[in-house]
C-alpha cells in the first residue's frame, strides 16, 4: 500500500539537525505517538513503526516552518488529522458532519476487525476491495427520530377492585375495626391455650 505521507528522506528525518535542547521533547513526542498508534491495534507492528516514523518526519518538517509549536502537541495533532482524514475517506460514511463520518468509519472497522485483516490499509490511499465490501455489509442504519413530549401527570387508576376496597374501607367505622381486632385476638389466645394444654410436652 502507498502511504499518503511524506517520503522518508535524509532531509526530513535527519535527527542531527535538531537542537540538542529539543531532543527530550521529540523523544516524548515519539513515545506519545507510539502510544496513540498502538490504540488502533494495527496487526502489523513493522508497518505501524513505518507509519510512526513517517508521521514524526512530517512533524519535524512542520516544526521547522513553525518553530514556536511544542513537538508533542504538533506531532499528536498531525497524527490525529491524518487518521481523521483517512477515516473520512473510507466508504459508507454518512453525509452529516466530518466528526460523524470518522466515528462511523472507526466503528465499522472495529466491527469487522479491519485493521487485523488488512493492517496495511491503515492511512493508505488504497482501500482493499474486501475491506470496502466488509464495511458496506456492516453499515450502520440510522434509527427513527426521537421526539420527547411533556405529559401531564394524572392519578393512577388501579381498577375496580381498588375502588371497591377504598369504598368498603370508607364505610367501616371504628366500632367494626375494634370488633375485628377483638375477634382475632380471641382466636389467637384460644389457639395458644389449646397448644399449651394439649400439645406442649
Amino acid at each position: 500500500m502507498d502511504l499518503p505521507l511524506l517520503s522518508l528522506n535524509a532531509e526530513a528525518a535527519d535527527w542531527a539537525k535538531l537542537p540538542a535542547e529539543s531532543l527530550a521533547d521529540w523523544r516524548e513526542a515519539a513515545a506519545r505517538l507510539d502510544a496513540y498508534l498502538a490504540r488502533w491495534k494495527v496487526a502489523d507492528p513493522f508497518y505501524q513503526r513505518l507509519i510512526g516514523t513517517s508521521l514524526l518526519a512530517l512533524a519535524i518538517r512542520e516544526q521547522e516552518r513553525n518553530p514556536g509549536r511544542p513537538p508533542v502537541e504538533l506531532t499528536l495533532k498531525l497524527a490525529q488529522e491524518k487518521v481523521t482524514e483517512w477515516l473520512e475517506a473510507l466508504p459508507l460514511a454518512p453525509e452529516a458532519g466530518s466528526s460523524g463520518r470518522a466515528a462511523v468509519a472507526a466503528l465499522g472497522l472495529a466491527r469487522i476487525g479491519g485493521l487485523d485483516r488488512w493492517p496495511r490499509a491503515f492511512l493508505s490511499k488504497e482501500t482493499p476491495p474486501e475491506l470496502v465490501e466488509g464495511l458496506r455489509e456492516s453499515a450502520f442504519q440510522a434509527g427513527p427520530a426521537l421526539q420527547v413530549s411533556h405529559m401531564v401527570s394524572r392519578p393512577i387508576d388501579y381498577g375496580p377492585f381498588a375502588r371497591l376496597a377504598r369504598e368498603a374501607w370508607e364505610q367501616v367505622g371504628w366500632r367494626e375495626v375494634g370488633a375485628i381486632l377483638v375477634f382475632w385476638i380471641g382466636v389467637f389466645g384460644l389457639a395458644c391455650a389449646v397448644y399449651f394444654l394439649f400439645f406442649l410436652p
